[in-house]
């Protein structure tokens, strides 16, 4: 009951009271229909307050719950995408009233409002965003959630250099202060300004670590400067708030302890380039530049290719990639074509997760060798389970002209080619951009460790990945850490 509510019942009680003691015995007569009721005026009066009381109980009852729906509308709204820009809207929403005095009516008004600005903003209408951001601010003036609002605005408006400068002003409100380092983020990373970026992430990592971009923007701009030391403080900050999984942070980790054996390998310290490269691929097995890297070293010591094999086996058996099999079979080059098929077919025993990939391998070598029955068999076995790439139809192309001698189904095929899907590549997961390489940071967009091993692209329709999924690749590796602790 609010103090208005309070005084006017307080001085109904005294009015009351004073009537009754003016005129005692009058009393207040109420017909309806066959219905009589008498009261003396204290009854009626009290009985009239107690109305008003339930009706002023009810009323805000009702208001309580239309403002609960309202927020709940834009909070569960199908346009937002639970960012920390919307969980703000939401907290200074709710405090729009707190901050200043407005009616019912405007209150209503600019919660709607603020709706209709998200929508827009989601939906790309700009204009129109702008314009209910406008009707809202002629409302509740310049409250922070103008600011907010606006900052989205320049965000879906590409206009990087407006949100870098509006997130200076948002830094300094402690209601938005996150809100406001986030957008720096966002706009100087866009901006290509990665030292300024990572002194505002730093800002926001010491302020908070359980908000998810912040430890994902953290670690990736500390290790795009190489600064490895910070960036593995983040992924364990991460794990332990449960904002990295486990699968996920061993991968990361494994990738910085590669990259920093890398370093030392260009130092020609080989002690170190050891010690990171054994680690990365202990934290990661499935890490094929961290195998590839350590058969090399183990070749390159004192000829030691039995190490060198086992290496590449372990690998290939957590993750089959065509480099760890050419890698394998280079460990020996005084090998004949048939110990080659054969070491790829020991190979392909111990790979159950890419089939297809056994497939191409002993076709290309069986092409080499001559072995066009072998050859055609794998061929064909390939094509049902994928489409057909252009590593693929240079084979049927060989096979036609010389295992078949048809050398008209040879040229049908060489003009297949151009039409036919992409081969094997590492593909980044956050913007598709595929190479034939393995980088840690994807050339094109910037991203630390996204690259994923891909057995073949198709062509129009983006990457297709024909690799097992993270979470299959999680219960694998589960799976094998309870192996080794039996």
């Amino acid at each position: 009951m609010t103090r208005k509510t309070s005084i006017f019942i307080f001085l109904g009680l005294i009015f009351t009271f004073t009537l009754w003691m003016m005129d005692r015995s009058s009393l207040v007569a109420v017909s309806w229909r066959k219905i009589y009721f008498e009261f003396s005026i204290p009854e009626a009066m009290l009985f009239l307050l107690v109305i008003f009381a339930v009706i002023d109980f009810i009323t805000r009852i009702i208001r309580r719950v239309q403002k609960a729906q309202l927020k709940e509308v834009y909070r569960t709204s199908v346009f937002n995408d639970n960012t920390d820009e919307n969980a703000a809207i939401d907290v200074l929403a709710g405090k729009i009233s707190e901050k200043m005095i407005i009616n019912r009516h405007d209150f209503d008004n600019s919660m709607l409002l603020v709706l209709q600005a998200m929508t827009s903003i989601t939906a790309g209408d700009m204009k129109e965003a702008r314009s209910s951001l406008n009707k809202l601010k002629k409302i509740i003036g310049n409250d922070p959630i103008i600011d907010v609002l606006k900052m989205k605005i320049y965000k879906g408006e590409k206009d990087f250099d407006k949100m870098e400068k509006l997130s200076a002003k948002l830094v300094k409100n402690e209601n938005v202060q996150l809100i406001g380092l986030k957008a720096a983020v966002e706009a100087q990373t866009q901006k290509k300004e990665f030292k300024e970026a990572l002194e505002s992430v730093n800002k926001a990592y010491e302020l908070r670590q359980d908000l998810y971009w912040v430890i994902e923007s953290a670690f990736e701009l500390r290790a795009k400067a190489k600064d490895w030391d910070g960036a593995l403080q983040v992924l364990e900050a991460g794990l332990k708030k449960k904002m990295v999984s486990k699968f996920n942070y061993n991968r990361s980790k494994a990738i910085v302890l590669l990259e920093m054996a890398n370093e030392f390998k260009a130092k020609e310290d080989d002690v170190n380039f050891f010690r990171y490269a054994s680690q990365s691929l202990d934290t990661d097995p499935t890490l094929v530049p961290a195998a590839v890297a350590l058969a090399h070293y183990y070749k390159n010591n004192d000829n030691q290719i039995r190490k060198a094999s086992h290496v590449l086996m372990e690998t290939w058996r957590r993750n089959p990639v065509d480099v760890l099999a050419y890698e394998y079979l280079a460990l020996n080059p005084e090998d004949d074509l048939l110990d080659k098929i054969k070491k790829v077919e020991s190979l392909a025993q111990i790979n159950g997760l890419r089939p297809s990939l056994n497939n191409l391998l002993i076709a290309e070598l069986a092409i080499q060798g001559g072995l066009w029955k072998k050859a055609k068999a794998e061929i064909d076995m390939f094509i049902i389970n994928n489409p057909c790439t252009k590593k693929i139809c240079e084979l049927m192309a060989i096979y036609e002209e010389k295992g078949n001698n048809n050398k008209k189904a040879a040229a049908e095929w060489r003009k297949r080619i151009d039409q036919c899907d992409e081969d094997a590549a590492w593909v980044c997961d956050d913007c598709g951009h595929a190479s034939h390489e393995w980088e840690a940071v994807c050339e094109q967009c910037g991203a630390f460790a996204t690259k994923k091993w891909h057995l073949y692209l198709e062509k129009f329709e983006g990457p297709r990945f024909a690799e097992v999924s993270d979470e299959i690749a999680e219960q694998i590796a589960e799976i094998e850490n309870e192996d080794d602790e039996d």
